[in-house]
């Protein structure tokens, strides 16, 4: 007789469970909310995207404040409004610093009740990135003093970042794409020996923990680049141990050299779409309660964009493919990877408290109101989905020397053709562009 009525008992509970299931499946997530804008994002109806952002709950939402500005700093930019898009940029900035501290009634609401309650401060990540789209902003408009100044400070945000950590230090604590970028603008404003700087250090990255967030090791062109100016400001010494780990790249760069007749254009890609965050979930049945255990989570998939990369000069029809700078998405899976274990630590102590509500409620009210309050803690146990979801998937640097001169670029960003560019190029110039779609 025990033994039906327990198995009487599990019976109510998994169908507890179930019927608990249907009912969150109706609840929409972050990333199910913004499904629309992404969509109109991707397809270039930055128009409809901008407008369902603004009738969005983003907008309204104090807590989502941070995340408005990002999404609609991105959508401004595509639409070629750059002062406005850096505006809610540099806004956002402000924004996370100051949710480094955050208010004790937020953190106690997030506590109780989830993650999704309080305001969002951003992955670390996305701390950075803001500065990489700055950076990027600058160049689009040839503002190379700015786009300086931008990347320099995406290094010093990790390491902010990284000086909050104690034991737990993240994966992601120096970037080999920003040395790179800011090693790219250093040449091009002709700073020769700050460019030497951050190109070595790229390369060390690069060679490093970095190139777990790269695909095809150290760029090509940044070796190349980097002997270039080597044997430019005479630093033999140097030269030896690159000519030894790069023999091919070392080779093209003496070509590069023979002819000094030259310019070179750069051009940084935006490519694809940023994976977004899901949720991560199961129930079980301890004493008298349903606990729902729910994670955000970023499966790594095929990429969001196919074809060529590079730029042909159209009147020789020769075409020059990108080297992979950045993996964005991988960088965004290991920053909640390396934050899981803070995740789970407060995630128990929220269900032990939410557990001994219920109990409580148990105690006080009968089994109705502990079913009530079970319930409850159930139902608001969900994933905190949010991120910053216009992000690129990736960077790639394509670099193509040429004649000083006047010459037609196509470009090409993913298989996508982008602009036309006609440009007149000087000897020993680096010209700089951007192509973000």
């Amino acid at each position: 007789m025990r033994k039906r009525s327990r198995s009487a008992w599990m019976c109510r509970r998994v169908g507890f469970a179930a019927g608990l299931f249907s009912l969150l499946s109706a609840c929409a997530s972050y990333t199910d909310e913004t499904r629309e804008i992404r969509s109109d994002y991707r397809d270039s109806n930055y128009a409809n995207a901008l407008k369902k952002l603004d009738t969005s709950t983003l907008k309204t939402e104090d807590k989502n404040r941070l995340l408005y500005r990002l999404e609609k700093a991105m959508i401004l930019d595509r639409m070629g409004d750059y002062a406005k898009s850096r505006t809610l940029l540099i806004e956002a900035d402000k924004i996370s610093d100051e949710l480094y501290t955050t208010s004790i009634t937020r953190t106690a609401a997030s506590f109780v009740v989830n993650d999704s309650s309080t305001d969002y401060a951003g992955e670390d990540y996305e701390k950075v990135a803001i500065h990489t789209e700055l950076a990027l902003s600058y160049i689009a408009t040839r503002d190379l003093d700015a786009a300086r100044v931008e990347a320099r400070k995406i290094n010093n945000k990790l390491a902010q970042i990284n000086g909050n950590y104690e034991d737990q230090k993240d994966r992601y604590s120096e970037d080999a794409f920003a040395r790179y970028l800011s090693g790219i603008i250093y040449e091009a404003r002709g700073e020769v020996d700050d460019a030497i700087i951050d190109y070595t250090k790229a390369v060390s990255l690069y060679r490093g923990n970095f190139a777990q967030f790269v695909t095809g090791g150290v760029p090509d062109n940044l070796v190349r680049a980097l002997y270039r100016l080597l044997v430019k400001r005479g630093r033999t010494d140097r030269l030896t141990q690159l000519e030894h780990d790069y023999p091919r790249e070392v080779a093209l760069a003496k070509q590069d050299l023979a002819d000094d007749d030259m310019a070179e254009v750069v051009v940084v890609h935006e490519l694809g779409h940023i994976a977004v965050k899901t949720a991560q979930e199961f129930a079980l049945p301890i004493g008298r309660q349903i606990v729902r255990f729910s994670f955000p989570v970023i499966t790594a998939g095929p990429r969001s964009y196919f074809g060529n990369t590079g730029i042909t000069d159209m009147a020789t029809h020769t075409t020059v493919t990108a080297d992979n700078a950045e993996d964005l998405n991988a960088i965004a899976r290991a920053s909640l990877e390396d934050r899981r274990g803070r995740m789970i630590a407060k995630g128990a102590a929220r269900l032990l408290a939410k557990g001994q509500i219920t109990e409580q409620a148990y105690k006080n009210f009968g089994p109705l109101g502990g079913l009530l309050a079970n319930i409850y803690s159930v139902v608001t146990e969900t994933a905190d989905t949010r991120s910053w979801t216009l992000l690129p998937e990736s960077f790639a640097i394509t670099r193509m020397r040429l004649k000083a001169g006047k010459h037609v670029l196509k470009i090409q960003s993913g298989g996508r053709t982008g602009k036309i560019e006609d440009v007149a190029l000087r000897k020993g110039q680096i010209f700089v562009l951007r192509d973000a779609g």
